[in-house]
């Protein structure tokens, strides 16, 4: 998932360069081994709590050890499988319970969208990590309320950040605005961090909801999408935080906080297209986004690398999506539309014309195309309408990747 920022300073020049004088060893930290261990020295404390209520560190590690012995065995894949509308307590029970071995969910933006294999941590990416903790505010004891989604790279960031620095973590996902609301109120978080659509959402019905006692947060964390300045501003006053933008993407790992570099993080400028290598890109330099950096460092991102579309923050392949609608043998024909939206900014409109269905079969609806996509393409590419030709209006929408309300 793309950790997308406004742009911001880089230090001069073309180029925004910062380099760690990091230790060099072959030996990595295990991130789950590492985590169980911190979490165990917090057995009586609170380390999470979400709508079914909290959770301590002891809690946790009985959970862990109920799906390992469950399992049977250890494995880094499960995450890749846990479904979009995972619960933070399902995601971290399973990275605690697998070898250390993380794959995040990409959205796509170097490539077709596909689990992202992290092992061990190097010295450069746990300094680089820590750096970016230190800008966001993240710290020992700090309440951290999530919004962003457990499966995909911001989520999984921030959740097992405040898990390894002993931050109590708040599960805001894929609750309906209101219950985001109270359970904020409720547990009074220090930090919050989401895409930019969960935070114009906890804005609108904060105003709404809260009267005479808005709720007041140090620190808010955006990502994954462009913050604007209007909304930036609007955080900023209403609950009288200091907003941070963070830039970035699944494959690099974040790349810089309010336009600053991270330790470790080089970026630069070629013909138009704005260029990264991180602890994370193992040497490689990767194409992020279409974009600029000013003679004074700033850096303007312009658009998308790959032509692909960004709504509520998730990517969609509209070349990728029409194949593998096309795949299915009860589709004749298939177009995806870019459309205004409201809330989103644009979303995806999929037409589809049917072929003649064989005797004593049943013809595809909208819900089963939707989940071939799912399954083909990656949750960010699912259409958010599917509107099959002679249906007259288009099928209700079920949940499309990550862009959907309520998640």
């Amino acid at each position: 998932m793309r950790l997308r920022g406004a742009p911001g300073l880089l230090g001069s020049g073309r180029a925004a360069r910062v380099r760690s004088g990091q230790a060099r060893t072959s030996a990595g930290l295990d991130t789950a081994a590492a985590l169980r261990a911190r979490i165990g020295t917090r057995a009586r404390s609170v380390v999470l709590v979400d709508r079914r209520g909290a959770l301590t560190g002891g809690d946790l590690l009985d959970l862990v050890r109920l799906h390992r012995a469950g399992s049977g065995a250890e494995g880094h894949g499960e995450l890749g499988a846990l479904p979009a509308a995972a619960p933070l307590r399902q995601v971290v029970v399973t990275v605690l319970a697998g070898d250390g071995t993380l794959e995040p969910r990409s959205s796509g933006s170097t490539g077709a969208p596909r689990p992202q294999r992290r092992g061990p941590l190097s010295p450069a990416q746990l300094l680089s990590l820590l750096d970016l903790a230190r800008r966001i505010g993240l710290r020992p004891g700090r309440r951290t309320a999530c919004a962003a989604p457990g499966v995909h790279g911001h989520g999984l960031l921030a959740t097992l950040g405040a898990l390894a620095l002993g931050a109590p973590l708040v599960d805001l996902t894929h609750l309906p605005a209101a219950e985001r609301i109270e359970l904020l109120h409720r547990t009074s978080p220090e930090l919050l961090t989401g895409v930019p659509v969960h935070l114009a959402d906890l804005l609108r019905t904060d105003r709404e909801l809260s009267r005479s006692r808005p709720l007041a947060v140090a620190r808010i964390v955006s990502g994954s999408d462009l913050l604007s300045p209007a909304l930036r501003a609007d955080l900023s006053r209403h609950f009288r935080a200091r907003v941070h933008d963070v830039y970035g993407t699944t494959e690099t790992g974040s790349l810089c906080v309010d336009g600053r570099p991270l330790h470790g993080v080089h970026l630069r400028e070629l013909d138009g297209l704005l260029c990264a290598r991180t602890p994370f890109t193992g040497g490689k330099e990767l194409v992020t986004d279409r974009g600029e950096i000013a003679p004074d460092g700033t850096v303007h991102v312009l658009g998308r690398a790959d032509g692909s579309v960004s709504s509520g923050g998730m990517l969609h392949d509209p070349a990728a999506t029409v194949r593998a609608l096309r795949s299915h043998p009860g589709v004749a024909a298939a177009r995806l539309h870019v459309v205004p939206d409201e809330r989103f900014g644009v979303r995806t409109l999929a037409e589809v014309s049917l072929s003649p269905a064989a005797p004593g079969t049943v013809p595809p609806g909208a819900e089963e195309l939707r989940a071939l996509v799912r399954d083909r393409v990656g949750a960010a590419a699912v259409p958010r309408e599917v509107r099959i030709a002679g249906d007259g209006e288009p099928e209700s929408p079920g949940p499309a990747g990550l862009s959907s309300p309520g998640r």
